[in-house]
């Protein structure tokens, strides 16, 4: 067991209440961590960063490593991952909706490393990503985690009207084989080969639509996200003020003037090549 504050020379902060509100960048903690599971966590982040445009950053926070409690995290081979943040830029995990694309990207190669990883879609994890290597790393279908990663994917990234519930059925089957093909991807999913080769791709993909997530217009498709989840009552007045916002002969005007996001058949053609 180690006792660390860096990992790859990447600070490590802890940011949660009563002390340091979550979503902040917190402050230094020493977190300790069992030492082979801190070589996989080195591992990985190197992984991760390499490949994110934003490139290394300069703190994590994470909610803990060894905690006292049954599973992973009671003998320090666990670790919650809250907050990434760069000089000018930072990912908070409740911001899924927001940044998407960065996310996804994070998580897809998070899972090269990590058998389990339980992200915004598993229940009480939408504040964190709970990464450990209890289980293998590869696809299996009745497996809850894997399969919420893999709709959203499918609906965030690849642009598939898939419903994200953590059910592996017929229509989240029929999509991944049509991602697969057009991704030059041997099937089936669950042959650990082909699964990684997926996650490289598309963390590579999903990391290149992240630098173009500030376009408004995403931004907008954001906002509508978040309106779509408000109560009743209240959607139909938020959703009355931004459609009148936007019929509006100014707005109209230059949201039509705004070019849209690269295509994604383009960007794929452009990883795969």
């Amino acid at each position: 067991m180690k006792k660390v504050n860096a990992i790859n020379n990447i600070t490590l902060h802890y940011a949660r209440l009563p002390q340091y509100p979550y979503g902040t960048s917190g402050k230094p903690y020493d977190f300790y961590i069992e030492d082979s599971f801190l070589k996989l966590l080195e591992t990985a982040f190197k992984d991760v960063f390499i490949h994110c445009p934003l490139g290394k950053p300069d703190i994590i926070t994470s909610a803990g490593t060894l905690v006292g409690k049954a599973g992973e995290h009671g003998s320090g081979k666990a670790f919650d991952l809250d907050a990434i943040f760069w000089k000018d830029h930072q990912l908070i995990t409740n911001n899924y909706i927001h940044q998407k694309e960065l996310y996804l990207g994070i998580e897809s190669f998070l899972r090269k490393h990590f058998g389990l990883v339980l992200n915004y879609h598993y229940p009480n994890h939408t504040d964190h990503w709970h990464v450990d290597s209890s289980v293998s790393v590869d696809y299996n279908e009745s497996s809850k985690s894997e399969t919420f990663y893999l709709q959203m994917v499918l609906k965030d990234i690849y642009q598939k009207p898939v419903v994200i519930d953590g059910v592996s059925g017929p229509q989240t089957r029929r999509f991944t084989k049509e991602v697969f093909g057009r991704l030059k991807i041997d099937t089936p999913i669950t042959t650990k080969i082909n699964y990684l080769k997926f996650l490289d791709i598309t963390g590579k993909i999903a990391f290149k639509l992240s630098e173009e997530q500030q376009n408004p217009l995403q931004l907008l498709e954001n906002l509508e996200v978040v309106i779509n989840r408000l109560p009743v009552n209240d959607k139909h007045q938020v959703n009355e003020a931004l459609n009148a916002f936007l019929v509006h002969h100014t707005t109209s005007t230059w949201i039509n003037s705004i070019q849209p996001h690269q295509d994604i058949e383009n960007i794929i053609d452009t990883v795969i090549t």
